[in-house]
């Protein structure tokens, strides 16, 4: 009985490690220049050695969910077709596929920060297990930041709190924004201890020349650690 058991698990074993679907994404994520023509590669391997009849099927997510697929491509073998759903823009899918050499990439055509998703492919062969048939990546669609868009929240007044916001409507991945006070000789100087900073300065205004409340900050914007761009702003208000 022993030996009887041993050996149908034996026989498991092997048809799992034989029977069965492989699909492989060379990479985790891949980056795009913002309207450039770009490819998720694919690649499966099968344990039909002549497979009669298969599909490869790509789908799309958000990045922050796990659920939730959308089907935005199917390809059919052998008649070598593909179908792209009424709800999905058919001119920025297709596909490059060669079902009995396991390539199945994904190309996209003039990305958006729109496009920022993960991408998972899947596959399936008459005949074959679909032990581990899909897999996935992420696209991250590189755009540099638009010229912020900055205003005073409150009264520009000598010891008042006021916010002072600065928003690039266009970045990805998100753009980081480091704020920097500066005198009427554009010198450094410290922001006040309680001021925080983000797409948002909360600070106050703590200097002044003459009757005029003087505010003066640079703005600078990061993306991948690299300095994309630097603002400079001055807000007036006479003190009365």
């Amino acid at each position: 009985m022993e030996s009887s058991m041993f050996t149908f698990l034996l026989l498991c074993l092997v048809w799992s490690n034989v029977a069965a679907i492989t699909v492989e994404i060379p990479q985790q994520m891949y980056e795009a220049a913002n309207g450039s023509d770009t490819k998720i590669p694919c690649t499966f391997t099968t344990t039909i050695t002549d497979p009669t009849a298969g599909v490869i099927s790509w789908f799309r997510r958000d990045l922050e969910t796990t659920t939730g697929n959308e089907l935005i491509l199917t390809y059919y073998y052998p008649d070598k077709s593909y179908d792209v759903p009424q709800n999905v823009d058919a001119k920025g899918f297709s596909i490059e596929a060669d079902f009995l050499k396991g390539q199945a990439d994904l190309l996209l055509k003039e990305v958006t920060p729109e496009d920022n998703m993960i991408y998972e492919c899947r596959v399936q062969v008459r005949g074959d297990v679909e032990a581990n048939n899909a897999n996935s990546a992420t696209l991250i669609v590189l755009a540099a930041p638009t010229t912020p868009i900055c205003e005073v929240q409150g009264t520009p007044e000598y010891g008042q709190n006021i916010n002072l916001t600065c928003v690039s409507n266009e970045a990805s991945p998100p753009a980081e924004y480091k704020w920097e006070s500066c005198d009427d000789q554009d010198n450094p100087r410290a922001l006040d201890p309680k001021s925080t900073a983000g797409k948002c300065l909360k600070t106050r205004v703590t200097y002044f020349s003459g009757t005029t409340a003087v505010i003066m900050v640079k703005l600078a914007l990061c993306q991948h650690q690299s300095l994309l761009f630097v603002k400079s702003i001055t807000f007036l208000s006479i003190l009365g």
